[in-house]
C-alpha cells in the first residue's frame, strides 16, 4: 500500500526575507529528487528510470529541461500512465531569449497542478536548468524575488545552483519584468504574473541590454499604481 506523500508548504506570496535553512542532506542526495511545492518534484534525469520512485511519488507527468546538444542522452521515454514531454533550451541562455520559455514551462506546471497532476521537474543533472525554471516559476506564481526563489529551492534541494554568469541573471531579469506586470496589471497575489502578450516577449528578447530601463518601468509603474 502506498504512503501518502508527505507534501511541503508552498511559500507565501511575497514571502521576504526567505533565509537558508538546509535540510538534512548528503552528497547521495543529489541523486534523487524533491518536493518542493505540492505536485512539483524537482531532481536529475536519470530518476525517469526508476520505477519504484516513480511509483512512489505517484509521478504522471515529467517535464524535463535539456540542451539540444543533450538530446542523445536525455530522451523521451515511453512509460506506462505517465506523459513525458522534453524542451530544448539551449544552454547559453545570455544568446537566448530565455524568458518565453519561463512563460511556457510555468504555464505547463500551473496546468499540472490544477490538474493534481504530481510532476518531475528534471534537467540532466537536476540542479541548473531545472531548479532555474523552478524558481522563475516560483518568482511568477508567488511573487518572490529572484533570491528568495532560489533560496526557496534551495531549502528543499540544497544542490539547487542557477549559473551565476547564466540562469541567475535571467532570473533577475525575470523578476523586474513580473514586477512591473504585476504593478501594472493589478493581477491577485499567486495568480499567473507572466502570461505575456506577444510584444511582451519581444521586449523580454532584448531585456538585458535594457535592464536598468526595465527597472525605471517598474518604479513608475508603482508610482502610478499609489
Amino acid at each position: 500500500q502506498q504512503q501518502p506523500i508527505q507534501w511541503p508548504e508552498p511559500p507565501t506570496v511575497r514571502e521576504n526575507p526567505i533565509y537558508l535553512c538546509p535540510p538534512p542532506w548528503s552528497h547521495e542526495d543529489r541523486y534523487s529528487g524533491q518536493a518542493i511545492i505540492p505536485n512539483i518534484i524537482l531532481g536529475p534525469y536519470h530518476l525517469v528510470r526508476n520505477a519504484e520512485f516513480l511509483q512512489q511519488m505517484q509521478i504522471t507527468y515529467i517535464l524535463c529541461i535539456r540542451d539540444p546538444s543533450e538530446g542523445m542522452f536525455l530522451r523521451s521515454v515511453p512509460l506506462p500512465g505517465i506523459e513525458f514531454l522534453i524542451l530544448d533550451v539551449p544552454a547559453d541562455v545570455n544568446k537566448t531569449s530565455i524568458i518565453p520559455h519561463f512563460n511556457h514551462v510555468n504555464q505547463l506546471l500551473r496546468e499540472a497542478i490544477a490538474a493534481g497532476r504530481n510532476t518531475l521537474l528534471c534537467c540532466s543533472d537536476g540542479i541548473d536548468k531545472s531548479a532555474s525554471f523552478m524558481s522563475a516559476f516560483l518568482i511568477s506564481s508567488y511573487e518572490l524575488t529572484a533570491v528568495n526563489a532560489i533560496t526557496f529551492v534551495q531549502n528543499r534541494r540544497y544542490c539547487a545552483t542557477p549559473s551565476p554568469q547564466g540562469y541567475r541573471i535571467k532570473l533577475m531579469e525575470y523578476e523586474l519584468i513580473c514586477s512591473a506586470q504585476s504593478s501594472a496589471g493589478g493581477s491577485s497575489p499567486g495568480e499567473a504574473k507572466c502570461s505575456r502578450r506577444r510584444e511582451d516577449d519581444e521586449m523580454a528578447e532584448e531585456l538585458s541590454p535594457g535592464a536598468r530601463a526595465i527597472a525605471t518601468a517598474v518604479g513608475a509603474a508603482k508610482k502610478r499604481a499609489k
